[in-house]
Order: C-alpha cells, then sequence, then structure tokens
C-alpha cells in the first residue's frame, strides 16, 4: 500500500505541471480582461498589470496561513521597496469558496513575517495590509473552461474542441514568452493574443490547403497574391526567409533577383524590398550566392565586417543598391523607424508572428524555396 508520504512524492511532477498551467490562464484571463493593459509575466511576481501584482497557487488542500506564507513573503518583500503597489494572491484551495476574497488579519501577517530574514519598518506591515488581498478561485478545471468562453468571445471560434486547439496555442505562445525573454520584458497582451492565433490560423489553413487539395493546386492559390496587378511598388515591404541546413543558397538568389526585378523599378518609384533570413542560415553563402547571381543589396555595413549602422540600411548612400538584407536581431529596430506596409513570411515549418508595427502580413508554406520561381 503506497502511503500518503510516498503519493505525494511520486505525484510531484504531476502538481507542478498543474500549476504551471494554472498560472498560464490565470494569465490569459487577466490578458482577456484587461483588454487595452499588457500583462508582465514572471517579473517581480507571477503576474503584473500596472501597478497591481499577482501570486498564482493551485492547491488541492485545505486552506492555511501556513500554505500561503512562502508567496505573501515575496510579496511583502516587493512592497517594503515598492510600497504603490496592490497585491493579490489569486489561488485555489479545496475548502474556500471560488470568487470570494479576503485580507490578512495583523495577526496572521506576524506569523508569517515570524521568520523573514530582512528588517523592515514596524508601520510597513499596516500598509501591507491595506495593500493585499486574497482571492479565491475556482480549481484548474473550472478556470480551464472560464479561459475556453473567454477564448470563444474573443476569437470567436465555431465550436468547443477549436477553443480547446487555440487554448494549447495560447499556451505555447505564453511558454515561449517566458522562455525568450529576460526579466522585464515578458508581456502580453491581448493584441499579441490575437497576433499569436492569427498567425496559427494562417499556418492551419495553408498546411491545411496544402495537403488536402494538392500541393500545385495551393502554388496557383498563392501566386494569385503576387500578381503584378496588386502590387505597390513604392510601400516598404519585408520578405522573411526560413531557412534550414538543406536551404539552397543559390535557389534564394534566384528569388532575391526576382524582388529586385519585380519591386525595385525606378521608373514607378519602387523601393528597395528588405530581406531577412531566420532559422539556420548560411548568412555568408547567401549574401556570396546574392552577388553572384546579380542580386545588389546593402546590409548596412558598407563592406563585410564592418560596423553596423541602420541609417545606411535604411538610406545606402550607394543609389544602385536595389535590395537591403536586415539580420534578424536588427528586425525588431528596423520595424521601429520604418513604416513597414507589407511583411511577406515565406516558411518551411513554423511561420513567424505577425509583427505589431507592419500594416500587412502574409504567410506562405513552402517545401523549397524554387517553388517561388513559380509564384512571384
Amino acid at each position: 500500500m503506497i502511503g500518503p508520504a510516498a503519493k505525494k512524492e511520486r505525484d510531484g511532477g504531476y502538481h507542478a505541471i498543474k500549476g504551471f498551467a494554472y498560472q498560464f490562464d490565470a494569465s490569459l484571463l487577466r490578458a482577456f480582461d484587461n483588454p487595452n493593459a499588457t500583462v508582465e509575466l514572471e517579473g517581480k511576481q507571477d503576474l503584473a498589470v500596472e501597478n497591481y501584482h499577482i501570486q498564482v497557487k493551485h492547491r488541492s488542500d485545505r486552506f492555511s496561513i501556513s500554505a500561503i506564507a512562502p508567496a505573501v513573503q515575496l510579496m511583502f518583500r516587493q512592497f517594503i521597496s515598492d510600497n504603490g503597489s496592490q497585491f493579490l494572491l489569486h489561488c485555489h484551495f479545496a475548502d474556500q469558496i471560488a470568487g470570494s476574497e479576503r485580507e490578512l488579519t495583523a495577526q496572521e501577517l506576524d506569523r508569517i513575517l515570524a521568520d523573514f530574514p530582512e528588517s523592515f519598518d514596524s508601520s510597513i506591515g499596516a500598509k501591507f495590509l491595506s495593500a493585499c488581498r486574497i482571492g479565491f478561485r475556482g480549481n484548474y478545471i473550472d478556470q480551464f473552461n472560464e479561459v475556453l468562453a473567454k477564448i470563444s468571445q474573443h476569437f470567436q471560434t465555431r465550436d468547443v474542441d477549436e477553443a480547446t486547439y487555440f487554448h494549447a496555442i495560447l499556451h505555447g505562445y505564453v511558454r515561449d514568452i517566458i522562455l525568450s525573454n529576460p526579466i522585464g520584458s515578458r508581456e502580453i497582451s491581448l493584441r499579441s493574443l490575437r497576433a499569436a492565433t492569427s498567425a496559427a490560423r494562417t499556418a492551419i489553413f495553408e498546411s491545411a490547403y496544402a495537403e488536402q487539395r494538392g500541393y500545385d493546386r495551393y502554388l496557383k492559390s498563392v501566386r494569385r497574391r503576387y500578381t503584378f496587378r496588386t502590387v505597390n511598388v513604392a510601400a516598404e515591404r519585408v520578405f522573411s526567409f526560413e531557412c534550414d541546413p538543406m536551404t539552397d543558397a543559390e535557389s534564394l538568389a534566384e528569388v532575391a533577383v526576382m524582388l529586385q526585378n519585380k519591386y525595385c523599378s525606378v521608373k514607378v518609384g519602387g523601393k528597395a524590398p528588405y530581406l531577412t533570413f531566420r532559422g539556420a542560415p548560411d548568412e555568408l553563402g547567401i549574401k556570396k550566392a546574392l552577388w553572384d547571381a546579380g542580386a545588389r543589396f546593402n546590409d548596412g555595413t558598407g563592406y563585410h565586417g564592418g560596423i553596423f549602422r541602420m541609417d545606411e540600411l535604411i538610406d545606402p548612400p550607394a543609389r544602385d543598391l536595389k535590395l537591403k538584407v536586415v539580420a534578424p536581431r536588427h528586425l525588431p529596430a528596423l520595424l521601429e523607424q520604418v513604416r513597414i506596409r507589407e511583411f511577406h513570411d515565406f516558411y518551411l515549418g513554423s511561420p513567424l508572428r505577425r509583427p505589431e508595427n507592419a500594416a500587412k502580413a502574409s504567410h506562405v508554406f513552402l517545401r523549397s524555396f524554387e517553388d517561388l520561381l513559380q509564384v512571384l
């Protein structure tokens, strides 16, 4: 027979994963409920909306002061140096009514801070009590269903299955935000959630169409997007290529020449398109292939190994350069300085999230960049 202690230890991984999922759902709820605000993830606390800081805990046992003591101590530590903030402990306990809230008493705070290692002024405790609340919420399943309802409301999903699918996409998005950004830069908003689901919807459509209707027929549908009648050559645009170790630089160079000839026409005021290569590109090999193929480009360095200058990329000194190559690390800065009207994402496996300050984004699934020679 397995004892309670052994069972708890064996289930530790399960409880940890459920705890992360509960926190991710709490993050999504805050974004949905604050559509015009930015929600910070895993900063000084689990969540933050403006000056409102939140700790998230899911417990299956009964409520006790000792169970919340570590979380309250974290909030109190921040309050010592930032006493203009408000705090909420968003938590579930089996014996508490979902939706109810309460404050801590002075006696409860004294118990929590009995072993607090740092010194603080005695008056800070009373101030903290007025700035901190405990909010009891539903369990993991109840909160999950609440998030599904919000997804259906905001994204107009057709049924609960589609809402569940986008719930998984948003969890992956939240996870990537946390893992890919330093503390202080882990933020989501309703707008960014919409962008994430929009990119996913596009990817689902593209890959499903290619599989169900046939790849050649799919390419014909893509070709119609790039007919010259619909092209505004005077617009600033970015073409992004997802590369892998098998990417053929010569094929990319042929595509680049086509883009150069199509969009950078001086007679009609065409602007040099920006090209960026993400994933695992051989940058030197690609640039050599571009030059050998007659694609005249500027990358903002003046010469190989030179210092990158954004102003030289945007407005190159040589007027015969008809393409601009921008490294992925410089792309966010470029998008801040140049009004990009179109962002074209050609991907082999994973579509790129739409940049927030690009007016129009297009995602095209490809098996090979050689196929673009049929499209462009």
